[in-house]
């Protein structure tokens, strides 16, 4: 069985969608719906409940979510899946992700990253994510991260840190074995740079930079979302 885990946060316009063409598929691959909420403020919880399995937390921390998703997760594939992210076809993702994982050689996998617009910057971004994960073995969140329940207990799955939750976790992936780029594309929003692309941009690496000099996570946090 394949265990979507979907981390949300003040996600009631989003979260419908997607959970609502999860719940649509007919497919015999046994999946289940997995939602932790870091303290919504919005009908998140209550949309939720009507498709999923739900677990809250007081406070939001997106390490945490995902760990307390992979630990009442019952599956032995995990997928990790933002609620602002979207697939065409998502009975033909959950049967490539269940192929893919097939071969030992892949200790994880991912989709190949677009946005949901067509600007120059969105396809420059998106194409340096899915060359990071692929050459560098970094994959973030938006990529729908996947993986089997004995990878992630092998290398200790997420830490429950605000920020940098993923670089850390597929890091240790890596080492573990290669990552499998599935040939479908997973659609994010852009909504994160309305408040200037550049600047935004320019933002996120410096945060990335301070992680590798040695800032925790728990600083960086209050950085990235000032």
């Amino acid at each position: 069985m394949i265990s979507i885990i979907i981390p949300v946060l003040n996600e009631e316009e989003k979260l419908a969608n997607l959970l609502q063409e999860l719940k649509q598929i007919e497919d015999p691959i046994s999946f289940e719906i997995i939602v932790v909420d870091g303290g919504s403020q919005d009908q998140t919880v209550a949309i939720a409940s009507k498709f999923a399995a739900v677990y809250q937390l007081k406070q939001a921390n997106r390490g945490a979510q995902l760990k307390l998703g992979a630990e009442k997760s019952s599956g032995d594939i995990l997928w990790f899946l933002h609620s602002d992210s979207k697939l065409a076809d998502y009975r033909q993702g959950l049967r490539q992700i269940q192929d893919s994982l097939k071969d030992p050689r892949y200790s994880a996998g991912y989709f190949q990253l677009v946005f949901d617009s067509q600007d120059f910057f969105y396809r420059y971004l998106a194409k340096t994510s899915n060359l990071r994960a692929r050459f560098l073995g970094l994959i973030f969140g938006d990529q729908g991260l996947f993986t089997t329940r004995q990878q992630y207990e092998k290398t200790g799955g997420f830490e429950e840190i605000p920020l940098m939750e993923d670089w850390r976790f597929s890091r240790k992936l890596w080492k573990q074995g290669k990552f499998y780029q599935l040939p479908i594309t997973i659609t994010t929003s852009s909504r994160r740079f309305r408040k200037g692309k550049i600047r935004t941009h320019l933002k996120m690496h410096k945060i990335k930079l301070l992680y590798l000099l040695g800032v925790p996570p728990e600083k960086l946090v209050r950085r990235y979302y000032k």
